[in-house]
């Protein structure tokens, strides 16, 4: 009896939970796609963002962070010009999470990009951010190119969107949307639909794993 009722649960259990998903509210929201769109056909390709614009380095270490699928499968991109380097005031709802609610993005890839030309040059005040939880990455990229970040982030961007706004990015490195760092309901927003991304991704890679293992 012990063996049927075993056998039972591991057929019946990747069942259930692929039932338990398509009916969760993972699939009851759709975000939308950002960027030009193509038609293949009856299918809809989704502009995705330059890789040549993935690789950006540190401040303080002069690292390179390359946003890699692997290692950053989802996340969170804003970029901060010159022109704004004593605007604290553009991270201020980030700030209060940080300040006041640090566990709700402790574990969303924030990443910050500002524009400089060395590690002497770039906004100590952004890096103040960094420095209180580890999931503010602060990097930057040199003047002379900054701006070409338009063609892979910005491209067909909504008019009200600036920089220091925050970029989210897909696994298939697709954008999804576009947040004001001003405003504490704008990050509110960004957790929450990143956390519903994330879900999505996990969806997917279990229902990967699971038809690995039935073969």
């Amino acid at each position: 009896m012990k063996k049927k009722l075993l056998l039972f649960s591991i057929l019946f259990l990747p069942t259930s939970i692929w039932l338990f998903l398509e009916l969760s509210t993972i699939n009851s929201k759709k975000l939308p796609y950002y960027g030009p769109k193509l038609l293949n056909g009856a299918d809809t390709v989704y502009y995705t963002v330059n890789a040549n614009f993935n690789e950006f380095k540190s401040n303080q270490t002069l690292n390179t962070l390359t946003l890699d699928t692997n290692n950053y499968p989802l996340f969170a991109v804003s970029f901060i010009k010159q022109t704004y380097k004593k605007d604290n005031y553009r991270m201020a709802g980030l700030s209060e999470y940080i300040q006041f609610k640090k566990e709700k993005i402790s574990e969303i890839p924030f990443v910050i990009i500002t524009e400089c030309n060395d590690s002497n040059d770039c906004f100590r005040e952004f890096e103040l951010l960094q420095t209180k939880t580890p999931s503010v990455k602060n990097y930057y990229w040199p003047s002379s190119s900054f701006d070409s970040l338009n063609y892979s982030y910005f491209i067909e961007k909504p008019y009200y969107v600036d920089y220091s706004f925050f970029v989210l990015v897909d696994s298939k490195r697709h954008i999804r949307g576009y947040y004001d760092a001003r405003y504490i309901s704008e990050i509110k927003r960004l957790i929450e639909e990143y956390q519903h991304l994330r879900l999505k991704h996990e969806k997917k890679n279990l229902i990967n794993q699971n038809k690995i293992e039935n073969k």
